[in-house]
C-alpha cells in the first residue's frame, strides 16, 4: 500500500482517539462536578512534568553521545491524563486514562491493534517513578498512579 492510500484510508485509530477523548471528558466532568466543595481537585493534563527533560542530570558522556540541535530544547516532558489533588494534606494521585478499540480474541483482523496497556508503563520506569512519587507527596507504601482502562483492553484481560 502506498503512503497516500495508506494515510487516506480510514483506520480504527481515527475514531478511537476521539472516543477515547470522549471517554476522558467524560472521567473528568464527573469527577469535577463530585469534587465540588470538597478538599479534592481534579486537573486535566497536570503541566508540573512539562519540563521534566529538559534539565534532567545526563552523565556528560551521555550528553556527548546524544543529539543536542543548535538551538536549545525548552519543552520537552510528558503530562499524565489526570491529578486528583488533595488540597488539606498536598498530596496528589496521578491518572492515566486507557481506553482501546480494536481486535480482541475473536475479532476480524480489521477491527486494528492497540498497545494502549504497553505504553502506559512508562510510569513505572525508574527515574519517572521517583518523580512521580516526589511530586505526589505519597510515601513509598501507596501508590501514587493509577490505571483507567476501558472499552476492548478490559476484554484482553478477561479472556479465559
Amino acid at each position: 500500500m502506498g503512503s497516500d492510500a495508506n494515510r487516506l484510508r480510514k483506520k480504527w485509530q481515527d475514531y478511537s482517539g476521539k472516543n477515547a477523548a470522549g471517554a476522558e471528558k467524560n472521567f473528568f466532568d464527573f469527577f469535577n462536578e463530585i469534587f465540588k466543595d470538597t478538599e479534592y481537585q481534579i486537573r486535566s493534563q497536570p503541566k508540573e512534568f512539562k519540563n521534566f527533560y529538559v534539565n534532567y542530570p545526563l552523565p556528560k558522556k551521555d550528553l556527548e553521545e546524544i543529539y543536542n540541535p543548535a538551538d536549545p530544547i525548552t519543552r520537552h516532558g510528558f503530562a499524565p491524563d489526570f491529578a486528583i489533588d488533595n488540597l488539606e494534606t498536598k498530596k496528589t494521585i496521578y491518572i492515566e486514562s486507557k481506553r482501546q478499540d480494536g481486535w480482541v480474541e475473536g475479532g476480524k483482523r480489521a477491527d486494528g491493534r492497540g498497545n494502549a496497556h504497553e505504553r502506559s508503563c512508562k510510569f513505572f520506569t525508574p527515574g519517572l517513578l521517583k518523580a512521580l512519587r516526589e511530586k505526589s507527596g505519597i510515601t513509598d507504601e501507596m501508590l501514587y498512579l493509577f490505571g483507567l482502562f476501558s472499552r476492548v483492553i478490559l476484554q484482553e484481560f478477561l479472556v479465559e
